[in-house]
């Protein structure tokens, strides 16, 4: 009997220890692109810095608030310790998942994009950090170097991903405030109406994320036949997340940029946006740092989990790129 018990105990060990880590914390993108990839490195790096922890990353291969929200669901099931999220839509996600980890003493941290100030009201605590850029500021950034390539002001359309994404309205509010010079109480602000020489021809382009549709849309804009505006900015990287798609697009229209008949400023500096912004298809970047988002996540949780000092908001540096300087700009962080 007591060879049968132990057999039995020595059986079992696996299903406790197969991959010898104690900790296991997940990070959980928007997406799958190169901005996200950059904090599965972070994230990933971070955890072989701290012995026994895991980092795990998963995330819908498209934008959709319902798969990442299953994948939460998942990740709770499976028995992780603590969640940093790119939130998608802040109320599915905070009636659903999020829910479900309170209720089993999952910790959550934001990363990218937080909650919006509703969901925050209305649900108390119901993260513990948010890890990424200060979305306002990454607004005001866009807008400033727009104003310095056109500094009497202009036409202008805005690019948007999800009409419901908190970090994407801050930074059109943030984009409005720097070329309007005044201040608005509710994210996205107000369409620009020859506001210190700005206006806004239509409501900002929504593309939902899709790529392809980033790239049409800022076409119609460059092209100008049925869209009058001398000024495009992206409060994502999407028209440049393809590149092959972005250089086949801006191609015909490169003269016109040189003369500045049309202003083209977009969000991220990846590797491949700065060869881009080097081989002049654009006029300027405002970059971000997915990789301490993803690192600051994991170390974040850890200390969490052990009960250890942590910051309510961890705030990641900016870049602000330009032709001049797009071989040192990643290096120098604001």
């Amino acid at each position: 009997m007591r060879l049968s018990i132990i057999l039995l105990v020595f059986t079992m060990l696996p299903l406790f220890s197969a991959s010898g880590k104690d900790l296991k914390f997940a990070v959980v993108p928007k997406y799958h692109s190169v901005f996200f990839e950059q904090s599965k490195h972070g994230c990933k790096d971070a955890a072989t810095q701290i012995k026994g922890v895991e980092c795990i990353y998963r995330g819908p291969e498209k934008a959709s608030v319902r798969v990442q929200d299953q994948i939460i669901s998942q990740l709770i099931d499976e028995g992780v310790d603590g969640i940093a999220v790119a939130v998608t839509q802040s109320k599915f996600l905070a009636e659903n998942s999020i829910q479900k980890a309170r209720n089993a003493g999952i910790p959550i941290v934001t990363y990218d994009s937080d909650f919006d100030l509703q969901t925050l009201e209305k649900y108390k605590k119901i993260r513990s950090t948010y890890i990424g850029t200060d979305n306002f500021q990454f607004g005001r950034a866009l807008g400033e170097q727009l104003k310095k390539q056109r500094p009497n002001g202009g036409t202008l359309i805005i690019q948007t991903g999800r009409p419901d994404s908190p970090n994407l309205n801050l930074r059109i509010m943030g984009i409005r405030s720097a070329l309007s010079g005044k201040q608005y109480n509710t994210p996205p602000g107000k369409m620009l109406l020859n506001d210190s020489g700005w206006t806004e021809v239509r409501e900002p382009f929504i593309n939902f994320d899709q790529l392809s549709r980033a790239v049409k849309q800022m076409e119609s804009v460059v092209q100008g036949r049925r869209l009058k505006a001398d000024s495009f900015i992206a409060v994502g990287g999407w028209p440049q997340n393809d590149e092959a798609l972005y250089r086949k697009m801006i191609a015909p229209f490169k003269e016109k940029l040189e003369r500045k008949e049309v202003i083209v400023v977009i969000s991220d500096a990846s590797d491949q946006q700065l060869i881009m912004l080097r081989d002049q298809l654009a006029h300027a970047n405002v970059g971000q740092n997915p990789y301490e988002m993803g690192r600051q996540a994991i170390l974040t949780l850890h200390n969490i989990v052990k009960n250890l000092d942590y910051d309510e908001f961890i705030h990641t540096p900016i870049n602000l790129c330009t032709r001049e300087n797009y071989t040192s700009c990643t290096q120098h962080n604001l």
